[in-house]
């Protein structure tokens, strides 16, 4: 993209600065759709989101935290998704409901996966007197267009044969220090600053609606030159359009500089808290760590963000506390005690510091 980016510069092509690709791949209604049904909100989350929408091989979800089950089941409620294990006796019968029937179906434990589903996998479909069939290992069975499989495990470790990931779509939602950032960002927000969330929520959502509006400016145009005929300079209505248009884009674009001068108050503001961010990627980072000094040192993110949680809320330091640089600096300290004090109740005497 740099590259793509620089020829342009030496080309003298006008171009967007900030272009992120999930803004481009996504609608703002949609993100905050996948916010609302327990999608964390960081980069990573939104582009996974974006390939479970999008994706051409059925997905294979690497899903640690066990996030992912509950979010897919809030995108699917409306279809009824079907939740089931590779080490669940039952999982061929509804495997088959699936496919007749055309609901979506998560199956769990991804990393004991049947060599039943291959033809699923390779979409091996036969149509007969039109019937589209497909063979579920020794029957043939009546194939939905509507059906949707998604393959997960919390394994991040698990390792697949060659053909398993030639033929999925690997989607990681393994946690990484900047998505957690992130995410521990957004929940001090919704915590302390629930007036800046808010204001920050309805500015991305009011950007994306102009994005799509110009991008509808735009089509518009492209649909007027199509249809012109002879001479463009002698077409009323092409000129027409074009003042038209002129006047609607240069009003949208006014309002995105608007937003842009606001949106860029609340990240000030917003990067106040970047130190409580940080601090919960480096607690973390020592937990994942532990397991190097005894085997039976696991700590998931679950476990972290309980302990996060309970310093945001319910914390008795922060019960008469006013100023927010203040509070800030209490959850900073009381973070870092709080997990220190957990963790150590499972540790052995010689692995704590005392």
């Amino acid at each position: 993209m740099e590259d793509w980016l620089h020829q342009l510069h030496l080309s003298g092509v006008q171009y967007k600065q900030h272009n992120p690709v999930t803004e481009y791949l996504s609608t703002a209604d949609e993100r905050l759709g996948w916010q609302e049904n327990s999608l964390p909100v960081d980069d990573l989350c939104t582009e996974n989101a974006i390939i479970l929408k999008r994706f051409n091989r059925y997905p294979l979800i690497i899903d640690p935290s066990g996030r992912v089950t509950e979010f897919l089941q809030k995108e699917s409620k409306d279809r009824r998704l079907t939740v089931t294990s590779f080490l669940d006796d039952s999982f061929t019968k509804q495997l088959e409901s699936s496919l007749r029937f055309g609901n979506p179906i998560l199956i769990q434990d991804a990393e004991h996966l049947d060599p039943i589903l291959n033809q699923v996998l390779n979409k091996e479909y036969q149509k007969t007197g039109g019937r589209v069939l497909i063979q579920l290992g020794k029957q043939q069975i009546d194939f939905s267009p509507a059906f949707k499989i998604y393959l997960s495990t919390r394994d991040p470790s698990a390792t697949f044969p060659p053909d398993i990931c030639s033929r999925t779509t690997f989607v990681n939602f393994t946690v990484t220090q900047s998505s957690l950032q992130t995410q521990s960002l957004n929940e001090v927000l919704k915590s302390e600053r629930p007036d800046v969330d808010e204001r920050r929520s309805n500015l991305i959502k009011l950007q994306g609606e102009f994005t799509v509006h110009l991008r509808q400016l735009e089509k518009r145009l492209l649909q007027a030159l199509n249809e012109s005929r002879g001479n463009i300079l002698d077409d009323d209505n092409v000129i027409e359009t074009l003042e038209t248009l002129k006047t609607e884009a240069a009003e949208i674009s006014a309002k995105i500089s608007s937003t842009e001068g606001v949106m860029a108050e609340v990240d000030e503001i917003t990067q106040q808290y970047s130190i409580i961010a940080r601090s919960c990627s480096t607690v973390f980072a020592v937990l994942e760590q532990l397991h190097y000094l005894n085997h039976f040192y696991q700590f998931s993110l679950q476990y972290f963000l309980d302990i996060f949680h309970s310093v945001l809320r319910g914390n008795p330091n922060l019960a008469n506390e006013k100023d927010h640089n203040v509070r800030r600096d209490i959850i900073v300290k009381d973070l870092f005690v709080s997990a220190f004090k957990r963790t150590a109740l499972g540790l052995l005497q010689r692995d704590r510091i005392t």
